[in-house]
């Protein structure tokens, strides 16, 4: 008789309103301020011991902490798409009888994923700043960079002496870039291997189980990829002059960064723009050269050693669409013809 009277009594649409108000909104709330300390708890954990150096374990360490950070991320989104099939159901049943009636779930389903992609935010915001950036020396590396890709090989040359000059034609990993590498590396592993196992799982849902993982993955490519599109486009202006040595090097370190990445990023993103502001940047002398002439034809000009403009394409969209569908063409079509132009002018 009990559960009867309270199946009849749920199958009212007001007393399913009074219990999504008094208990289940309140419930989402104390769980949101539960993983909220235990995402608190995850940093201080992921920070608590420097993962870039080389003692055993340190992999193990930073890929258990990292399937933590999965785990939570995930449970949090599964739980909102929970709120959001009860919110859905609430309003249409709402809807045929108030239709100006206001859902207490609907800032609460925003909430539950508002927070679980603030968690995203926040792994990748710790990660890449403190781990990556001041930890693994990549903030260094960002800033020797540019000078390396405008340093005149002569200079270079005497400098670095007779042994590493003979040795260029082998490109390696630039030193002050093994220890981001290496973390990076680790971390990914960890969003592949837990992919692998929801793979295995061979359930209905297992796409909501993705999240974590590839939502990581992502953000980790967007927040990297900006790091060397920076060096590429150099707003700062800190690289007025390319050489083609420095910009070969260059690119070998993106292409390195970039391979990690080659499941799951989006075909335009800042990682993939990097890639192909590098190849442009390293472009050997007889393409550039010719890619250089043909957009001086599309513009009637004959500008010889002077800088292309940008002003002379944007006067005329029909300039513009072609100039920027040769860009594509040779395989740049993700930078604007603005960024091409400005590498193209850089280059000695």
């Amino acid at each position: 008789y009990s559960s009867r009277s309270k199946a009849n009594a749920f199958s009212d649409l007001r007393p399913q309103q009074m219990y999504v108000a008094t208990v289940v909104a309140p419930l989402c709330s104390a769980y949101l301020e539960l993983m909220h300390g235990e995402a608190t708890l995850l940093r201080q954990r992921l920070l608590s011991r420097d993962v870039t150096k080389s003692f055993s374990g340190s992999g193990e360490l930073l890929t258990a902490s990292v399937l933590e950070w999965i785990s939570m991320i995930t449970g949090v989104h599964y739980a909102g798409q929970a709120v959001l099939r009860l919110q859905t159901t609430q309003n249409v049943e709402s809807d045929q009888i108030h239709s100006d009636h206001r859902n207490p779930l609907d800032d609460v389903c925003k909430s539950v994923f508002a927070f679980a992609d603030a968690m995203v935010d926040e792994f990748v915001s710790v990660f890449v700043e403190q781990i990556m950036m001041e930890r693994a020396k990549l903030a260094g590396y960002t800033m020797r960079a540019p000078f390396l890709i405008s340093e005149h090989p002569h200079e270079h040359h005497e400098r670095r002496g007779q042994r590493e000059k003979d040795a260029k034609i082998t490109l390696t990993l630039s030193p002050d870039l093994n220890d981001s590498i290496h973390v990076l590396s680790v971390t990914l592993k960890a969003c592949q291997s837990a992919a692998a196992k929801v793979d295995s799982m061979g359930i209905k849902t297992a796409g909501m189980m993705y999240f974590g993982s590839r939502s990581i993955e992502k953000n980790l490519s967007h927040a990297v990829g900006c790091k060397f599109l920076d060096i590429g486009l150099d707003p700062m202006g800190m690289c007025p002059e390319i050489y083609l040595e420095g910009a070969k090097q260059f690119c070998h370190d993106v292409c390195s960064f970039e391979h990690l990445f080659q499941h799951n990023t989006p075909s335009e993103g800042p990682m993939e723009r990097a890639v192909a502001a590098s190849r442009l940047m390293s472009l050997d002398e007889s393409p550039l050269t010719a890619l250089r002439d043909a957009l001086c034809a599309l513009i009637s000009s004959d500008t010889g050693s002077e800088a292309l403009f940008i002003s002379d394409f944007a006067a005329d969209s029909r300039l513009l669409q072609e100039a920027e569908s040769m860009l594509g063409a040779k395989g740049f079509g993700s930078l604007a013809l603005e960024e091409a132009v400005s590498i193209m002018n850089r280059r000695c």
